[in-house]
């Protein structure tokens, strides 16, 4: 296990990510690129949920819609992050804000007893359930192609679709690193929050990305 976590690591440093995209064209990769990404994300299928066979023509609204409230999920995880990737087990006053979360989850403060839930990230990205709206949300995007303009920067989408992909799986990587950073050898809570924290970060460029992916599409995504 602790092997496949350093492979793990070094396959994001890489910059390719993990693909969960059926076989055919992929939005955005070279032959090269798309060799390498295939052959790679053989070795780690266990991290992410079998892929579905490809549904023909462009998306229903219904399917749109997932892509917004996926979207919208995510918003809601920034926001809360501490509330959302923390669990505290105290009704104390003093263990409720943000801050004090983070402190008890670092330090293992037993007056608290926070921790750390990496977990979190992973289901509100898609990867830990077929039924998420974000479940396959690539495949989605790159059928949705047949939707846009004359007008549209094709190339700009493609690019957009990408590096959600990418990020989105990068962010399902490091919360998923996150979740072992006790475990491993010379591990501890610190190497939890570092993770975590790169998690986040990955989690933001998704989210900005996501949004340029709708932005080209017809849905209103600030629509209560």
């Amino acid at each position: 296990r602790v092997m496949c976590l350093a492979l793990l690591l070094a396959y994001v440093e890489m910059g390719t990510g993990l693909r969960q995209r059926a076989p055919g064209r992929r939005v955005g990769l070279t032959p090269g690129r798309r060799a390498t990404v295939g052959a790679t994300s053989t070795a780690f299928v266990a991290l992410v949920l079998p892929t579905a066979a490809p549904a023909a023509g462009a998306p229903s609204e219904s399917e749109l819609n997932r892509l917004v409230v996926g979207y919208r999920g995510i918003r809601e995880l920034l926001a809360n992050w501490d509330y959302e990737t923390i669990r505290c087990y105290s009704e104390e006053a003093k263990c409720q804000s943000a801050s004090a979360r983070r402190q008890a989850a670092a330090s293992n403060m037993a007056t608290c007893a926070c921790d750390f839930d990496p977990t979190r990230v992973q289901q509100v990205m898609g990867f830990k359930s077929t039924k998420h709206p974000l479940y396959l949300a690539d495949q989605v995007m790159i059928r949705a192609q047949a939707l846009l303009g004359p007008d549209a920067d094709f190339d700009e989408y493609d690019d957009a679709v990408e590096q959600w992909a990418q990020h989105a799986e990068n962010a399902n990587v490091m919360s998923y690193t996150s979740s072992w950073g006790e475990a491993n050898p010379g591990g501890g809570r610190d190497a939890v929050q570092r993770y975590l924290d790169r998690s986040k970060r990955e989690v933001v460029e998704s989210a900005e990305l996501l949004r340029k992916v709708l932005s080209f599409l017809p849905v209103d995504i600030d629509k209560a």
